[in-house]
């Protein structure tokens, strides 16, 4: 049992743990500390205080009041450029955070609305440039941005639309270079009847999925009521040099020991038919990319909403038994895609806030579904209450620039990303309209692709884009570490244990 499984378990009773200077003190109900409980406390003493002591750090870090100051690169922005910058970047693909949206409004009213919003958001008109070393970040005029038009009014609204949307998607995958004068550029596609499809298409190293809800959002407003009826309240750079000033200091050192233990404990996964380390490595990835039906997706919020959980820990349950039984483990670690807005004041904060949260993963072999899932979501709140801003390219405690190598080995073998696509607006528009993946089959038919170019990655990624009815699926096996039978076995293997969560 891990100490935070230890610390959970007694929590789930009201024994509660804190620190006063070197010494455990708790408070509980009369009588609820039993002789098991201190017995088990004494002997873990000292890996307690570590975690309690790790756990107030973090706390303080979430409690951090945002710094004005400097226009500074964020950590995770001087992370992501030692992942995606160089000679290569771009290649094959631009990594974009593609922002697309059909408005009733005039081109210019349009054009207007995005000008609102790039003049609100420092993070959007940043630029960078590399100076003796470092990293520097540079702020464009708001007036200097251009946004790109393209009138269709001339065809018929279906041909407009049709013609609109390719070209939306062609324009959000140019690339924006770091070292590029705009990470950012937007466009404005007239379309018959008095509508525009807008474009706009950030760099991902300053904007993030939730920045494009956010975009979307408040240019609906503006349109709509005359101005943004949230806007940010903390901006971007304020939280993170926040970020930056709590990891220099000693409270981030504490945070960052505490990960780097728990890193170096972790076992390294083998994969089943060659015994091969499942490491991070830079190679070909194999892509499987199938849809979970609506009816399908329909039964796991069903299940979610009995067990009284979210989908997401559903997925996420689905996915770390198919590991543990293909792997034949029962202990593994797992990265999971997060997201570093977790209070009001920055739940409109515009920006790279997307974070990767270590989690350890647990997966008894006579344990049945709920029990597994509980002891995820144990880990998961545990990992959560510890958070350390970290990106996944790395391992979790490798949070400062010099800190670690930027090729430091990362063993997690696998990285889950569930997303819930979409603006309240857009999920409301798609529930209401037909669903569009009722005749698709169940188990689904799985178009694979092979990449032709070397990537980054960790050996196993599973991706989860949920519309609110059926769910887009992409499942990455870095080939050059995982062989195609296990690749195909992985595959059937997570389709059992959905048949068994989930049954048709």
């Amino acid at each position: 049992m891990t100490v935070a499984a230890l610390i959970a378990g007694l929590e789930s009773r009201s024994i509660l743990l804190s620190l006063e200077g070197e010494q455990i003190r708790y408070r509980s109900p009369r009588q609820a500390l039993t002789d098991l409980d201190r017995e088990a406390l004494q002997a873990r003493r000292g890996e307690i205080v570590d975690y309690l002591k790790a756990r107030a750090a973090a706390r303080a870090l979430r409690g951090a009041n945002p710094v004005p100051g400097p226009l500074t690169p964020s950590v995770a922005q001087e992370m992501w450029r030692a992942f995606a910058g160089g000679a290569e970047e771009g290649k094959p693909v631009a990594l974009n955070i593609p922002t697309m949206g059909r408005f009733k409004a005039t081109p210019e009213a349009v054009t207007a609305a995005i000008r609102r919003v790039i003049a609100r958001y420092d993070a959007l008109r940043t630029r960078f440039e590399a100076r003796d070393g470092a990293l520097v970040a540079l702020l464009n005029p708001a007036e200097a941005f251009e946004i790109e038009q393209e009138d269709l009014r001339g065809l018929s609204a279906d041909a407009a639309r049709e013609v609109a949307a390719k070209g939306a998607q062609q324009f959000c995958a140019l690339l924006n270079a770091i070292d590029g004068t705009w990470l950012i550029r937007a466009k404005v596609f007239a379309l018959p009847e008095g509508e525009c499809l807008v474009a706009i298409s950030p760099a991902h190293m300053i904007a993030d999925a939730g920045t494009r809800n956010i975009l979307l959002d408040e240019m609906h407003d503006i349109l709509e009521f005359g101005a943004a009826r949230a806007p940010s309240v903390v901006l971007y750079n304020d939280y993170s040099l926040a970020e930056r000033e709590f990891l220099a200091g000693e409270q981030g050192a504490q945070l960052i020991e505490h990960w780097r233990r728990w890193y170096h404990d972790q076992p390294t996964m083998l994969a089943p038919s060659d015994g091969t380390p499942l490491a991070w490595g830079n190679g070909v990835r194999i892509v499987k990319n199938f849809i979970i039906p609506a009816r399908v997706a329909g039964k796991v919020r069903d299940l979610a909403a009995t067990l009284k959980v979210t989908s997401f820990l559903v997925y996420l349950t689905i996915f770390a038994i198919a590991m543990a039984r293909w792997a034949k483990t029962e202990g593994f670690p797992v990265r999971v895609l997060g997201d570093k807005r977790v209070s009001l004041e920055l739940n409109n904060t515009v920006g790279l806030m997307f974070c990767a949260d270590a989690v350890a993963i647990h997966v008894p072999e006579t344990a049945d579904f709920e029990t597994i899932m509980r002891g995820i979501l144990a880990e998961y709140d545990a990992t959560l209450s510890l958070r350390i801003p970290s990106l996944h390219f790395w391992a979790p405690h490798c949070v400062r620039p010099g800190i670690e190598a930027p090729d430091y080995p990362n063993r997690i073998p696998a990285v889950f990303n569930y997303y819930s696509i979409g603006t309240a607006r857009e999920k409301t528009d798609k529930q209401a309209g037909p669903d569009a993946s009722a005749a698709l089959p169940w188990p689904p038919d799985i178009v694979t692709l092979t990449q032709t170019w070397p990537r980054r990655s960790s050996p196993l990624f599973l991706h989860l884009n949920d519309t609110g009815q059926e769910v887009h699926v992409s499942l990455h096996f870095f080939q050059g570490v995982i062989s195609p039978s296990d690749q195909d076995s992985f595959t059937a293997m997570l389709f059992q244990v959905f048949a068994e969560a989930v049954p048709a």
